[in-house]
């Protein structure tokens, strides 16, 4: 099997989708940042860095959040 390797630059760009689209998500449905980290179980400082594109985040609550939002983690808008 053959690894794919990304540049920096490509998974920036990734990070930058993932957060628009769970900031989009959040905003649809009505939620401030405090609302949805509550409802989802993580903390505020992590929403914030989570939505602002911090590379270094629990993939665990990160899927908490998205299961909140009722997003899979790769959506088929952004395939």
């Amino acid at each position: 099997m053959d690894v794919t390797r990304r540049t920096n630059a490509e998974i920036e760009r990734e990070l930058g989708t993932v957060a628009y689209f769970i900031r989009k998500k959040r905003k649809d449905k009505g939620y401030t940042q405090e609302d949805l980290a509550k409802v989802s179980g993580v903390g505020l400082a992590f929403l914030k860095r989570l939505e602002g594109g911090d590379e270094n985040l629990h993939l665990a609550k990160v899927l908490q959040v998205l299961r909140h939002l009722n997003a899979d983690l790769f959506p088929k808008e952004y395939q």
